[in-house]
């Protein structure tokens, strides 16, 4: 028997439990006014009805004398001293004035923030959880400084989201976790070897015949060998040599090498061609799996296709509908916008949309998900092509069990 469901804690006895109001220091970038406004919304309603004691800049031009004493400057830094948690709210504006990228004068306010909130993490060597990057949109986690890339990111974009962002706030249990029983359990069946001896007849004699032992261990030893890397059903003994070089290089770590065996092997695949559609639709599912499997295996589930192609479906699904508090409409990705974005994700392009070169990729597990193995590079390409062979590839990843 299962224990029963988990259950979600109701927010009303959350608030009723909780005695001392957590305090949250907003961080963002004034970009528009509807910006601004939306970071007011998240502001008052975290302090009602979620009782969380919130502050923004905001607040102070609300009321005499509608500017800190002591000055904007040392007013946040006060404030970021104050707060439990600091909320980042990212956008294009905000993580450029946060690297210090943006033009002399402007934007002073998020800028001189972003410089406070990463002495902060230098000086506690990035092991914080009082800031918390948030964006409004899916559309914005391109903006997230690379410092918060190890962080929880919250995507408000319905109550859900919401929700679960305010029960971190309150340091309240999202759900309810049962104790474990203490149950006896019912001894096993004493294991029976041997059947009762109904006759005392002299057992048959055994004749061993040596060599077929030899030669069955010899061969049970060939099938099943005692560490199994991956499973590869692959006849072709050129193709599974190489597949053991890919492992040997994945095992050391030596991603950049690693990438290019995967490609030769594609390659090999297709008549030591770069991938066209009809190539691509005729590509082994065996071959595909092996390269998943092993890129998966020796990168912490970071790396392979099964990635890359999870992340792809993320991009294309089209909007949830949002809560009227953060409603924004979207208009959908084209393919070609929704290949830009993968590449952003991935870190083959810069945050400017510009393919990178292999000089400035990370070749290591500290790379985005999804990085390798490259398979734009297995493609054939061509003026409006390379965006329909990926979307070929991708379903034909998608065909692995």
């Amino acid at each position: 028997m299962f224990a029963s469901p988990i259950q979600i804690l109701p927010k009303k006895q959350m608030t009723e439990e909780t005695k001392v109001p957590t305090k949250v220091f907003i961080s963002y970038s004034w970009d528009s006014e509807e910006h601004k406004e939306r970071v007011l919304a998240l502001a008052n309603t975290l302090r009602s009805p979620w009782g969380i004691e919130t502050d923004i800049d905001q607040y102070v031009r609300a009321k005499p004398p509608f500017t800190p004493s002591q000055g904007w400057d040392l007013w946040m830094e006060k404030r970021i001293e104050w707060a439990k948690f600091v909320l980042i709210v990212c956008t294009e504006t905000y993580k450029r004035r946060f690297r210090g990228d943006e033009e002399p004068g402007i934007g002073r306010g998020s800028t001189w923030e972003g410089t406070i909130i990463r002495q902060h993490l230098y000086n506690n060597q990035l092991a914080s959880t009082k800031f918390i990057p948030v964006v409004f949109s899916s559309q914005d986690l391109t903006h997230v400084p690379i410092i918060f890339n190890g962080h929880d990111i919250y995507i408000l974009e319905d109550e859900k989201s919401l929700r679960g962002l305010c029960y971190r706030l309150r340091k309240e249990p999202i759900i309810a976790m049962p104790e474990v029983a203490t149950a006896k359990l019912q001894a096993p069946p004493a294991p029976k070897f041997f059947s009762p001896q109904t006759s005392q007849a002299e057992p048959p004699s055994v004749f061993l015949d040596i060599a077929e032992i030899q030669y069955q261990t010899f061969i049970k030893l060939e099938a099943e060998p005692e560490e199994p890397s991956v499973n590869v059903q692959i006849n072709n003994c050129t193709q599974s040599e190489n597949l053991l070089k890919l492992e040997e290089l994945l095992k050391a770590k030596k991603i950049k090498e690693a990438d290019e065996q995967t490609r030769m092997l594609i390659f090999m695949d297709n008549q030591n061609k770069p991938l066209m559609a009809t190539g691509i639709r005729q590509l082994s599912l065996d071959l595909l799996g092996s390269i998943d499997c092993l890129w998966m295996k020796y990168n912490a589930g970071k790396f392979g296709l099964k990635v890359q192609q999870q992340i792809w479906q993320k991009i294309q699904k089209p909007e949830k509908p949002r809560f009227n508090l953060f409603a924004k409409k979207v208009e959908p990705l084209t393919e070609s916008q929704a290949w830009n974005r993968l590449g952003c994700l991935v870190g083959w392009r810069s945050d400017d949309e510009k393919l990178l070169p292999d000089t400035k990729l990370v070749f290591s597990i500290k790379a985005p998900p999804g990085c390798f193995p490259r398979t734009r590079s297995w493609l054939h390409g061509g003026y409006g092509n390379t965006v329909k062979q990926f979307v070929a590839l991708m379903e034909r990843v998608a065909q692995l069990e």
